[in-house]
């Protein structure tokens, strides 16, 4: 029931936006400036050079959703009513010293961009490509410009409002659009009275700038408070992409189904007894597959190891299948700031339960002795690597003085939930795998571990591991690609519809390769199965990291240590993430075909 009441909030929260009526005051909340090339962004509100708020900072639910996307979001000075136009206001005359000059003729030469943000909505420019040449939004505008030897910041915005209609309150109206076009305007003339006029140049002298708004309300047909910042790839493109991929998984699932035909179907002779079925012959009674029967279901080394992550992995599988549901449902748009955080997080929460009963379940199996340490290091292991890497990321953004730092209240909210809702859930759940009947192996194991025989290049462990990627990454590749250039290019490339169909092959071919690489190390007596599975499942993982590497190098326009690292840093986690996913899904895919052919296998003794 509380769960249930946790995520009705959630959906709420997520979709949090007010209806207004003629004359409703609207506030408008600084929040960041921010940069392609180095990565780091600052809160608006830091700096000496703008007009200063007396209001605090506005802190979201988790705090540390913000944090991580370097959001500080402060209420601004600036008036705005519903449904009344404004033309050349006055906000604030702000005196600059010679420090604040400097300062702004950096950040502009780094082609900084300034994010704010009103009902929920980022301010945002339209944006035309030869890709997407209709109305598209990217978030941010720039906070200067240079021409020439000289730089002039823009001192004067444009607000253009988009609203549409409540339908469920007549009078009442839901803002769908928040466009900022900026401008340069010398001594606050912000009504210009000639085509050529004088910018507002940074020099580097104390001086005086004069900041000034107009607003615009338009009205609109249709509600696309979000479809307007996706910008809609090729679809011929990425239906052909599609096509080979849907081909690809079902060559693949034709090979297994051959494997499964030929180890666990029997046909009964006319003497009642059981004899192999003729899709193969005597011969195949000799494939090393069936001589490790006795060892196949040896505990693995480490396996103490082995169930915190594969409970680790069940939780993300938990958020993937659930980020997948909920995109297809709409009760979250990829465009939303914030929304794709607090979504995983109550999905995570949510996979702590089953996380912590399956790794019970399997350190039962493997005879282990206290499932209470198990349960806390399926709760520890895996998060607090990731949490050290945050901790590591935030004390180089904290130097950097950087909105990227995660602050101390999203730290105690991040821990607070750690420690007092995801370990309890996880215990919990440890709890009862723990009273749940063991699970029984088909075939007992040996006391003294059989040889394995000696192994040639193409059966090494690290080949099955770079084959094991190869489809899954080529299924996800294109797909991939966008979602860097995306990150590249302050857009979002992106189709929702393509996005769910490719994630969903990306885990059925991740789980398919695994079957039938681990069958083949099987066949060649090798055993040791438990862990080549995990890692073979998460291998697509190393494939796109790999790639991003190579698009970071290559492509992108990320400059310096500092922005490199954090761009390396947020990808080896994302595709950390997706590896422990497919990985965990590869070993319990492989743990239940393996279960399922050695059901059928007669000992022989």
């Amino acid at each position: 029931m509380t769960i249930k009441l946790v995520a009705v909030l959630l959906l709420v929260y997520s979709h949090l936006a007010l209806s207004f009526k003629q004359g409703d005051s609207i506030p408008l909340y600084y929040n960041k400036v921010f940069s392609l090339q180095n990565q780091l962004s600052y809160s608006y509100q830091s700096f000496g050079f703008v007009c200063p708020t007396t209001f605090s900072r506005k802190k979201s639910l988790l705090v540390f959703d913000q944090d991580l996307r370097g959001d500080r979001l402060v209420q601004s000075n600036y008036k705005i009513n519903f449904l009344e136009n404004q033309d050349c206001k006055l906000l604030c005359k702000q005196s600059w010293s010679v420090e604040d000059a400097i300062q702004v003729e950096e950040l502009i030469s780094k082609e900084y961009m300034v994010e704010w943000e009103l009902d929920g909505l980022p301010g945002a420019t339209v944006s035309y490509t030869n890709e997407a040449p209709e109305h598209n939004y990217r978030i941010g505008f720039p906070l200067g410009f240079k021409k020439g030897d000289s730089t002039y910041i823009n001192n004067h915005v444009i607000f253009q409002i988009l609203y549409a209609a409540d339908k469920d309150r007549f009078g009442h109206y839901d803002i769908v659009g928040f466009e900022v076009y900026p401008d340069s305007i010398a001594e606050g003339e912000c009504t210009k009275k000639n085509v050529e006029y004088e910018y507002q140049q940074v020099t580097g002298r104390r001086t005086q700038v004069s900041f000034s708004y107009s607003v615009q309300w338009k009205q609109v047909k249709e509600n696309t408070r979000w479809e307007a910042f996706l910008i809609k790839p090729n679809p011929d493109r990425h239906f052909s992409a599609l096509l080979n991929g849907v081909i690809v998984v079902m060559i693949v699932f034709a090979i297994i189904a051959i494997i499964l035909l030929k180890t666990v179907h029997k046909d009964v002779g006319s003497n009642g007894e059981d004899k192999d079925f003729k899709i193969y012959d005597d011969a195949d009674d000799f494939v090393g597959w069936r001589l490790i029967n006795r060892d196949v279901f040896r505990r693995p080394i480490y396996g103490g190891l082995l169930t915190p992550i594969m409970g680790s992995g069940i939780q993300l599988l938990i958020v993937a299948v659930g980020l997948i549901v909920c995109l297809q449902f709409g009760w979250y748009h990829p465009a939303q700031p914030g929304s794709l955080t607090r979504w995983f997080t109550f999905l995570f929460l949510l996979g702590s339960a089953p996380a912590g009963y399956w790794s019970a379940r399997i350190y039962k199996v493997f005879r282990g002795k206290s499932w209470i340490l198990n349960s806390i290091l399926t709760a520890f292991v895996v998060p607090s690597v990731f949490v050290i890497i945050l901790f590591a990321t935030s004390m180089i953004n904290w130097t950097q003085q950087s909105s990227l730092a995660i602050s101390f209240s999203g730290w105690a909210s991040l821990i607070s939930i750690w420690l007092f809702a995801m370990t309890p859930l996880t215990c919990i759940g440890a709890y009862f795998g723990e009273r749940a009947e063991r699970i029984e192996h088909p075939s007992r194991t040996t006391q003294i571990p059989r040889m394995i025989p000696k192994k040639r290049w193409y059966q090494l462990d690290v080949i099955r591991i770079s084959l094991g990627g190869v489809v899954p990454f080529a299924v996800v590749f294109l797909n991939w690609h966008e979602l860097l250039n995306s990150v590249a290019k302050g857009e979002y490339i992106l189709s929702i519809n393509y996005t769910i169909w490719t994630s969903v092959l990306l885990l059925i071919s991740a789980t398919e390769m695994t079957i039938v690489l681990v069958f083949l190390q099987l066949c060649n007596e090798d055993y040791h199965w438990w862990w080549q599975s995990m890692m073979i499942g998460g291998s697509p993982a190393l494939y796109m990291f790999a790639y991003g590497v190579f698009y970071y190098l290559q492509k992108s326009s990320i400059q310096g240590i500092t922005g490199g690292t954090i761009y390396l840093v947020n990808l080896l986690i994302g595709c950390g993430l997706v590896g422990l996913c497919t990985g965990t899904l590869g070993f319990a895919s492989s743990y239940i075909v393996i279960r399922r052919i050695y059901g059928t296998v007669k000992a022989n003794h």
